[in-house]
């Protein structure tokens, strides 16, 4: 139906697009908060478990109960060559992440009303999407990263440090290499996936699937908290959200992730192992990444356009209502104090 601005219905038609608009705001208010303060609780959480982790790592390694935090600090301190081992990082990684991660799906659950079972859901052609999927994701990781390492060197010559993570295995003993292995190809992604995908694209997805497909890629890559991460994470992430949303599951991205990051650690765990030949191997996996992306793209690519529904509001303000939300704003606010600190860091 269309409706002529002079003629008797368009009053009418103006009334109830202004109560639909009113009604979007309305929800996507409620949402975008949940999500913010979901998202700062995760952030609160993990640092308050640092501490208990640190506690639990000085009383692990004395043998005795060290209650206070200040004295587990103390002990830590005195105890270097243990927390400068991997298996001491990585160890508390995994339980600062999982169990924060576990507190905040109990807290979305049961407190705020969010669930994210349906993401969740496995069936049986979830594992082949996400196999499809994974040399396009894995292709764009390498070019972004072959990217930023040639910006990486020109800012280098002109004095300019671009920091980035480092999971270099410091202590290639057995205990460490599997709760590396545990942490960054099993449970790491496995957590990321709930949050950045799982919860991210429940509540945000009402309101547009390009839009949380958006807002998923960007707080997933700001969260890595160096450029050279937050730059191929985004770019990946934005192929892993419109996967996650086209399927309906965050079980084709949990591959993708998985694969990823074990092509992303393959000549760390190499090194670590003492793998003759793992130079010579890791460079024909990038071959065969370059040439099944390039399938991907050229073959499967119009697989990855979304159909958008019709919304009361326009695309500008269903945006402006995410960014400018208070609780998204204040987490967004915190990412990019994370990443700006770390290049005047090291600089």
């Amino acid at each position: 139906m269309t409706f002529d601005p002079a003629g008797k219905d368009y009053p009418l038609y103006n009334t109830a697009l202004a109560e639909a608009r009113r009604r979007e705001k309305q929800m996507m208010f409620v949402n975008c908060s949940k999500l913010g303060a979901l998202l700062i609780t995760y952030v609160v959480m993990q640092r308050l478990l640092v501490y208990v982790y640190y506690v639990v790592a000085a009383s692990f390694h004395s043998g005795t109960l060290i209650p206070l935090p200040s004295k587990a600090l103390d002990y830590l301190r005195e105890n270097k060559e243990f927390t400068d081992s991997t298996f001491f990082s990585m160890a508390g990684n995994l339980f600062v992440v999982v169990l924060s991660v576990i507190i905040l799906l109990i807290l979305a659950r049961l407190v705020l009303k969010v669930d994210i079972k349906d993401m969740m859901r496995p069936r049986l052609k979830h594992i082949p999407q996400g196999l499809m999927w994974m040399p396009l994701c894995l292709l764009i990781n390498l070019v972004i990263s072959y990217l930023i390492t040639i910006l990486q060197s020109y800012l280098s010559a002109v004095g300019v440090t671009i920091p980035e993570s480092d999971f270099t295995i410091s202590t290639p003993d057995t205990a460490s290499i599997v709760m590396q292995f545990i942490y960054v190809i099993v449970l790491g992604p496995l957590a990321e996936e709930l949050i950045y995908r799982g919860l991210i694209l429940t509540l945000l997805k009402p309101f547009g699937k390009w839009l949380a497909v958006f807002f998923s890629a960007l707080i997933f890559g700001m969260m890595h908290g160096n450029i050279p991460q937050m730059a191929s994470s985004f770019a990946s992430a934005l192929v892993m959200g419109v996967v996650a949303v086209q399927c309906g599951s965050i079980i084709p991205t949990l591959v993708i992730h998985i694969c990823n990051n074990i092509l992303a650690s393959y000549m760390d765990f190499s090194d670590a192992l003492g793998w003759s030949n793992g130079l010579e191997v890791f460079s024909a996996l990038r071959i065969i990444v370059y040439i099944a992306g390039g399938f991907v793209i050229f073959v499967c690519s119009y697989r990855l356009l979304i159909k958008e529904e019709q919304y009361a509001l326009t695309a500008g303000q269903r945006f402006g209502q995410v960014f400018l939300n208070i609780p998204m704003l204040a987490y967004l606010g915190y990412l990019l104090y994370k990443i700006v600190s770390g290049i005047i860091k090291a600089n």
